[in-house]
């Protein structure tokens, strides 16, 4: 039974292991650093892995929305005989399909490097095709993950499924480590085929002690079946815009300088930091808050609760922001310069987290946009923002990049985002009503002006403690970050507390109440 208690404890749950899942993935991605640095090699891996991978997630996101509200309704009936024909259908249509899509994607691998990375040539080629037929079977275990986290979470189960990513990356830091020495990058694939497979096999058994029991049919005439796929639908065509976007953008950029497909994969990684705790921390207990006032018809608690997220991310990702961009070559030396990646690689790194940390509001205004109109039960318009926006970000991609090569790329996803989420907040107060834009624009600009001397008086004390410790030593790099980060946040609340910023103790009593509610019930 789902309980106001079983959604707190589910959250807290949800924040604990995502936040673990992500400190695991950053550091896989600065083992893979060190180990490989920014080359020709990890551009092939980067761009090998990118259809397996970003198709397989839009797949699971799909099967995720359509299949946990459909299997809820019938285990709230008790139904389990039901729920488990429905799940054995998924896996068999969903796992022969993509079955099929390997086999193709193993047969005509040149061709599909030749369309996803036209600047490639000679040894390129021939190592992204090696390395597109170790990992494509990953598409199989990833996306039938979908199936298995969605059966997992409806049965109130969300340990594993939220722990899954932290498994994929301890396989392939092992990868690294141990075959990278032996058979150089092509263990890194295997260990990512490894992982993915774990990463699904893993959560078998748990979803047969929750009483699954998988079944050979296809019961593509079930009313739950038909049901699933109707839902899912609308999901996967947005959840298809990220990877495309990627392939477009690693597309593009193979034609730059070696390295380049690299350099933009960490520095969209070290973007992802913050934007995945904290926006993960405040959506998680805020979505179903917000499907609670809708489905009561309390527009002015969902209005009123929409907004106090928006000014709670404002707060954290304006900082992040303008931190990421004044500290980005310090931390980019900190956590990737080493081994392989050497100061010659920190510098295109840097320059693109530089642009890509401009992101970080309007994805977390985008996200808590989207939140608004699913909590109404309206995934349509959201569906045909993200297309239009896919759409646009492909234009600014191709044009941009002739100008300001990694960075154009980096910028046309800020533009596109920042257009994205001013068409959902136009669209949604239509639907809702005023959505206090004049409190939040004179909120943004606080922010922003605080958060701009943050950054310039962060970047100098950067330079000052630069010069008085040695950054060739992990400590000296540490001092250096960790010191200018932490004057950074007094500037940033002086600042605040002098513009009479009244929203921070607002969010932080929000942010109080979210994790003593989740703690307590739990």
């Amino acid at each position: 039974m789902i309980t106001g208690k079983s959604i707190a404890k589910g959250a807290l749950v949800v924040m604990t292991a995502t936040l673990l899942s992500r400190l695991f993935g950053f550091f896989r991605e600065m083992v893979i650093a060190g180990r490989f640095g920014l080359t020709w090699e990890t551009d092939a891996y980067l761009v090998a892995f990118a259809v397996p991978n970003g198709v397989a997630m839009a797949i699971a996101a799909g099967i995720g929305a359509g299949f946990i509200p459909v299997l809820n309704s019938y285990l709230v009936q008790n139904k389990k005989d039901d729920a488990n024909r429905i799940a054995s259908t998924l896996i068999n249509v969903v796992g022969g399909i993509l079955l099929l899509a390997v086999v193709l994607a193993v047969v005509f691998a040149p061709r599909l490097v030749a369309l996803l990375a036209p600047g490639f040539e000679g040894d390129s080629i021939a190592l992204t095709v090696e390395m597109i037929r170790i990992m494509f079977p990953a598409l199989v275990f990833v996306s039938l993950l979908g199936v298995a986290s969605g059966y997992l979470n409806s049965h109130q189960h969300f340990l594993f499924p939220a722990l899954g990513p932290m498994i994929t990356s301890v396989v392939i830091i092992a990868s690294a480590v141990i075959l990278g020495p032996v058979i150089g990058i092509r263990g890194l694939a295997v260990g990512t085929m490894a992982g993915f497979a774990c990463q699904f096999l893993v959560q078998v058994p748990v979803m047969y002690r929750k009483g699954f029991r998988y079944r050979l049919e296809f019961a593509l005439d079930h009313p739950g079946v038909i049901r699933v796929f109707k839902l899912m639908l609308p999901v996967l065509v947005a959840s298809m815009a990220p990877p495309l976007i990627l392939m477009v953008e690693r597309g593009l950029a193979s034609g730059l300088d070696a390295g380049s497909i690299s350099a933009l994969n960490y520095a969209f990684r070290l973007m992802q930091l913050p934007l995945g705790l904290f926006l993960t921390a405040v959506t998680v207990p805020l979505f179903p808050a917000l499907s609670a006032f809708a489905a009561q018809n309390r527009m002015d608690r969902l209005r009123e609760t929409l907004v106090k997220g928006i000014k709670v991310l404002s707060l954290i990702m304006m900082p992040a922001c303008a931190g990421l961009i004044a500290l980005s070559v310090p931390i980019v030396r900190l956590l990737f310069q080493r081994g392989a990646f050497d100061a010659g690689d920190t510098v295109p790194t840097a320059y693109a987290l530089s642009l890509y940390a401009l992101a970080l509001l309007p994805f977390s205004v985008r996200d808590i946009f989207r939140r608004g109109f699913y909590s109404l039960q309206n995934t349509l318009i959201p569906v045909a923002i993200t297309v239009a926006a896919f759409i646009l970000n492909v234009i600014l991609d191709f044009i941009l990049v002739r100008f300001m090569g990694i960075g154009g790329l980096a910028l046309g996803a800020v533009l596109t985002a920042l257009t994205e989420a001013a068409a959902l907040y136009i669209l949604l107060s239509g639907k809702l009503g005023e959505l206090q834009g004049k409190s939040i624009a004179v909120l943004l600009a606080k922010l922003a002006a605080a958060s701009a001397v943050m950054g310039v008086l962060a970047y100098f004390c950067s330079g000052i403690i630069g010069l008085r410790v040695e950054l060739g030593s992990g400590i000296g790099r540490m001092i250096q970050v960790g010191g200018s980060v932490v004057f950074g946040i007094v500037v940033y609340l002086a600042f605040l507390m002098i513009f009479r910023v009244a929203e921070i103790k607002e969010a932080l009593d929000m942010l109080r109440g979210m994790y003593k509610k989740a703690r307590g019930q739990a």
